[in-house]
């Protein structure tokens, strides 16, 4: 689904702020206060009271890597939460967004979600030769050359590499900084390309592609 992303706070006082694709169809985005300190900056939860599919559209939107995603949830730092809210994210107080997700039935307990593991990460460049190897160990990254002929060679770019796993599931997340105009979002086949409001970027390739509520 193809997501225009307007503002729409006409009554800041009854903060209805929604987000609305190209159909009409309300989907109300939320995130709570920016109050957890980590990386020298401070984070808030992004969640929805929808759908997850318009949560994780609207995060990919803000160059949020699909890994982030907890469950029930994306954290976000505080200047990624102010470029939420002007695209027409609603603020709310921690209790209001927990009452929301329950509300909705997607809240989901930390215990109950299966979170990624590191199982080990390449700092540094990728040169041909590295590159070769890893396709070769992790072919499934090789399904990026198919979906996006621009994206051959990106690897020569990037600043480091690193493979998640967990429960039979396996994602490799390729990343560098500066110039990198691909966008990428193909969730049946689990290949992710963003850019964030820094200038970092990071292509990612999951295999078995996740559901929504992973």
């Amino acid at each position: 689904m193809s997501v225009a992303v307007v503002s729409s706070v006409a009554d800041d006082a009854s903060r209805q702020s929604f987000v609305r694709d190209l159909y009409g169809v309300q989907m109300a985005i939320l995130v709570d206060q920016a109050r957890w300190a980590w990386r020298g900056t401070t984070w808030c939860h992004l969640v929805t009271d929808t759908h997850l599919d318009d949560l994780h559209e609207f995060a990919g939107g803000l160059g949020c890597r699909r890994v982030g995603f907890q469950g029930d949830h994306y954290d976000i730092d505080v200047d990624t939460r102010h470029i939420a809210i002007e695209r027409g994210a609603q603020v709310c107080d921690s209790r209001e967004l927990v009452r929301r997700l329950k509300g909705a039935g997607l809240r989901l307990r930390p215990s109950a979600f299966d979170k990624w593991e590191l199982d080990y990460r390449i700092d540094g460049p990728i040169d041909d030769s590295a590159w070769g190897t890893l396709r070769d160990q992790h072919p499934h990254i090789g399904r990026i050359d198919d979906v996006e002929e621009r994206a051959r060679g990106f690897h020569r770019n990037a600043n480091g590499c690193f493979v998640l796993r967990r429960n039979g599931s396996e994602a490799v997340v390729v990343h560098g900084h500066g110039d990198f105009d691909i966008t990428i979002e193909e969730p049946s086949m689990g290949l992710f390309a963003r850019r964030d409001l820094r200038g970092d970027w990071a292509i990612e390739s999951i295999t078995p592609a996740p559901s929504s509520s992973e």
